[in-house]
């Protein structure tokens, strides 16, 4: 598999076997990470290991659906205390962000899928789950693993992260290179993403919340 063709067939995979991935291939996806740009090449970020054979209480830690039923993933964290350009600019994310990318083209690149996970609990909470130092800070996840064939997106997760149906199924981009180009200076364009109304993910969460509120009063009045 040449670049263009990892670049262009690489897709957010959210189930996964339960199928070993080695050590060895363990250690190349962290390789790849490692050979990533970084601000001033301080490379300092730490990737941690979470796998069936971590604990359960840890794994819960998560609390994130596709974490917790992937088989493997990496907790990716970055050093906050460097200040090359300061935190207005974010290098040290910038930075993660870079090995983030090359672990997921490489992960492509060998058969296995994974999916780039920021809807991750409060920094605080992983801080004490994962024992990370403050001059850490959480970047990412990443959940990886051999791709079920059988685990195809509902329709509605299919509009939700690609516009349509058919947007899906093709692997198409959100927006074309003419629609998200800009020569000289900033534009907008027809149909581009300053004007596109993209669903309300904080809306649904809060449905979600004052939901799982209702049943833990019910579940008291029973009590």
């Amino acid at each position: 598999m040449d670049t263009k063709e990892c670049i262009y067939s690489r897709r957010s995979i959210r189930r996964f076997t339960d199928d070993t991935v080695s050590d060895e291939c363990i250690h190349d996806i962290i390789e790849a990470a490692i050979h990533a740009p970084s601000a001033c090449n301080f490379a300092a970020w730490k990737f941690i290991l979470i796998s069936k054979d971590t604990p359960e209480y840890i794994r819960k830690a998560m609390c994130n659906q596709i974490a917790l039923t992937a088989p493997y993933g990496l907790l990716v964290v970055y050093r906050n205390d460097l200040y090359v350009s300061g935190r207005v600019l974010g290098d040290y994310i910038q930075s993660a962000s870079a090995a983030i990318q090359n672990m997921l083209l490489y992960i492509t690149s060998i058969g296995l899928g994974a999916c780039w996970l920021c809807g991750i609990p409060q920094e605080k909470n992983l801080r004490k789950a994962f024992s990370i130092p403050r001059n850490f800070s959480v970047i990412g996840y990443i959940a990886f693993g051999h791709p079920d064939p059988e685990g195809i997106a509902t329709q509605n997760q299919m509009v939700y992260h690609y516009g349509d149906e058919e947007r899906f199924r093709a692997h198409q981009p959100r927006y074309s290179v003419d629609q998200v180009l800009c020569k000289d200076k900033f534009r907008s364009v027809t149909d581009d993403c300053t004007s596109a109304k993209y669903p309300d993910a904080w809306s649904w969460y809060k449905k979600k919340i004052k939901t799982a509120l209702s049943v833990l009063k019910l579940l008291k009045k029973k009590r």
